[in-house]
């Protein structure tokens, strides 16, 4: 703080001696001119005084001219920096949004590929409101829903062998991979209700992969390449 003002001084001290200095040659001219000692001490102080003046006049505006520029380039800078951080902003925000469409395509063709392959085995076993049922249930598996919260009527099945019902029940367990196989388990237990009831949960999940190629429904690494 001392260090500023001492330069206040340096400053203005040095405009005064400038001013002075300037108005002695005046005066000393206004002599030579033929004017007396006193017009001479008046038109000293007069140019001293307007000396002083002028700077603090160029001082006062050069500052204000300084000020305005400075808050007219930082305002641009801040505001392009702002906008700048919208546009970052909206990027990543489009960028999510991509990517939840993506998943979402991946998931809707997933469900398609799961439900096909189920049309297609189940056609000739079960009737047409029990097939709309299947396809609602895998559905909700694909989708990790709580059993608890849906009421399942079970789906009756005539022609397939209980091993049948194991196979599909792996298929789609790997095709979606959304769940242990403990789930699936209670998934074949509950909707093919009739078919399996005398089997416990724990039972079929021991045997979902049994005898891979036998029965009329096989073990399938990968659905989409038998839709």
């Amino acid at each position: 703080m001392k260090s500023k003002y001492l330069e206040y001084i340096i400053i203005y001290l040095s405009v005064v001696i400038g001013c002075i200095a300037i108005a002695a040659l005046v005066r000393i001219v206004a002599i030579e001119m033929g004017a007396d000692e006193f017009t001479a001490n008046i038109v000293f102080w007069m140019v001293v005084g307007l000396g002083v003046v002028i700077y603090c006049i160029l001082t006062l505006a050069i500052q204000g001219l300084l000020e305005k520029t400075s808050k007219l380039f930082f305002s641009k800078s801040k505001k392009s920096k702002e906008q700048q951080a919208i546009a970052k902003s909206l990027s990543l925000h489009e960028i999510r949004a991509e990517k939840q469409k993506q998943v979402d395509r991946q998931k809707a063709e997933k469900l398609n590929i799961a439900i096909l392959y189920s049309q297609r085995i189940f056609a000739p076993y079960i009737l047409d409101t029990d097939m709309n049922r299947l396809c609602k249930y895998i559905e909700f598996y694909s989708e990790g829903t709580s059993y608890e919260k849906i009421t399942i009527q079970p789906v009756r099945v005539k022609g397939l062998t209980t091993i049948d019902i194991f196979h599909f029940g792996w298929n789609i367990w790997k095709h979606f991979t959304v769940s242990k196989q403990d789930e699936i388990a209670i998934f074949l237990k509950k909707i093919f209700a009739d078919h399996l009831r005398d089997v416990e949960p724990e039972t079929i999940k021991r045997h979902l992969k049994d005898d891979e190629l036998k029965g009329i429904i096989k073990i399938q690494e990968n659905l989409q390449e038998h839709n």
